[in-house]
């Protein structure tokens, strides 16, 4: 388990954290979103104050097209514990081993490490959108803690005066909690906790406690007055819950309020407590690459990824991609095609499973997750438009995600940007890079002029 803030100082030693003292104006909503626009590094907003230090992009990431060392899952899969230089698969799998059911469990208890404190709600001061009036708390976890168990299910909130929340939570955890009751909001909380948080979320798995889950076991936590939370949180909320209503529909929300549907609710906090230096994550919403587009991404490619190679008996599916760049309307898969046909037959199974996107594309198993550009270029080189590119009946229910549709309908599509199968290996053109674009000889005519000028040459570059 790697607790919020040593997750945060590893991205800081390896020059991907950048501190700078949080500002009046603009609003570090507008700083986080020029960050991840160009794809920059984790920013963290310090102060010196009551308030607590705000941090951005912990689990976004760049744009897939970018050239670099870092990838949309690198830091999420370094705040999972996966590698310092994750790959994109294990990252997947990892994700999938937080939502797994435990036959036996062993949930680990610890001391408290934050502490009872003075101020509001209103005076930790949580960042105000530039076209908002009230504050707003994002990539928060709820606790519910029952006799059966504590339940966790991601929070967003705003925050209306010094201790009086209106929040949003999903509608399948309601069945869990009565007005009256108190919950506990935890903020920056372990990466294991807040995705497994929305893993069970996205795949609709709310109804077992914690406990029974690994992440129950893998992250150490503590009992509150609302169920357990981490014991590393940064901040704790203890609430009651004043009243609960039908989700109020804002084009402000977090993305897995776009996936599931919600449920209003208003919180009396009772209790806060904070951490020493306290550092609170944040996400500006609506904004391209923003962490809570990321995390719903990523979630959501592992469970579909873990479905479909857990369908046929064998394991087809290299690897298993909603780019964020796509908000979540494209399914990219790699994989091995095992018959003529078993490309249509996937991707109607993808399509089944979820209702998010509206388009699959279907690449070889030689592509590459990090090489979002050479997997694009297949769909120009590999998919004929009249045959490869074939669309449902236009009377399709609509994807939850693209906003194209009035009438609640639309077409899918599916793109084939694969070999055919039943190709002979002769006419299946070879991918080629530059190098091997020119013939031996003059590459060891030129490794032997760069010799000369004195510049290190190494055989496989050229």
């Amino acid at each position: 388990m790697t607790a919020f803030r040593s997750h945060l100082e590893f991205l800081r030693k390896t020059d991907d954290c950048c501190w700078l003292e949080r500002p009046d104006s603009p609003s570090p909503q507008v700083i986080a979103s020029e960050a991840l626009r160009a794809d920059g590094p984790v920013l963290r907003c310090t102060t010196n104050d009551a308030r607590v230090d705000l941090v951005a992009g912990v689990y976004g990431g760049v744009d897939g097209l970018s050239r670099g060392n870092r990838f949309p899952w690198s830091r999420l899969g370094i705040g999972l514990g996966v590698d310092q230089e994750p790959e994109y698969v294990d990252v997947l799998e990892a994700i999938t081993d937080l939502g797994d059911r435990l036959d036996e469990h062993d949930v680990t208890y610890v001391e408290r490490a934050a502490t009872a404190t003075d101020p509001s709600v209103r005076e930790l001061g949580f960042p105000t959108p530039p076209d908002g009036t009230w504050p707003r708390l994002t990539l928060g976890l709820l606790s519910v803690g029952t006799d059966d168990g504590s339940y966790w299910t991601p929070i967003h909130g705003t925050v209306l005066d010094d201790n009086t929340i209106r929040a949003r939570v999903p509608d399948a955890i309601t069945d869990r909690f009565a007005r009256g009751d108190v919950v506990s909001v935890a903020l920056g909380v372990p990466a294991e906790a807040l995705t497994a948080t929305y893993l069970l979320t996205v795949t609709d798995r709310l109804s077992t406690p914690i406990e029974e889950r690994r992440v129950g076991s893998t992250v150490p936590v503590i009992p509150t007055g609302g169920g357990l939370v981490p014991s590393s949180s940064e901040v704790v909320l203890e609430a009651e819950i004043a009243d609960q209503q039908p989700e109020t529909r804002s084009e402000k929300r977090e993305f897995w309020e776009r996936i599931v549907d919600g449920t209003t609710l208003t919180l009396d906090v009772t209790s806060v407590f904070t951490r020493d230096d306290a550092v609170v994550p944040f996400t500006p919403l609506d904004v391209p690459l923003a962490d809570d587009l990321q995390l719903v991404a990523l979630t959501l490619a592992a469970q579909l990824y873990d479905r479909a190679n857990s369908y046929w008996g064998i394991a087809p599916v290299e690897w298993l991609l909603l780019p964020a760049s796509g908000r979540l309307g494209v399914c990219v898969v790699s994989t091995e095609m095992l018959y003529a046909g078993f490309e249509w037959q996937l991707s109607n199974f993808l399509f089944s499973f979820s209702n998010c996107y509206d388009t699959v594309v279907v690449v070889d198993d030689e592509a590459s997750p990090r090489d979002l550009g050479q997997v694009l270029a297949d769909i120009w080189v590999k998919a004929h438009p009249s045959r490869d590119w074939l669309f449902s009946e236009s009377d399709a229910p609509v994807a939850r995600l693209p906003t194209y549709s009035r009438d609640g309908t639309g077409a899918r599509l599916y793109v084939d940007a694969t070999w055919d199968p039943r190709w002979d290996e002769e006419y299946i053109a070879p991918r080629v890079s530059l190098t091997e674009s020119y013939p031996p000889n003059l590459r060891a005519a030129i490794r032997g002029s760069w010799s000369e000028f004195g510049f290190d040459t190494d055989p496989e570059e050229l």
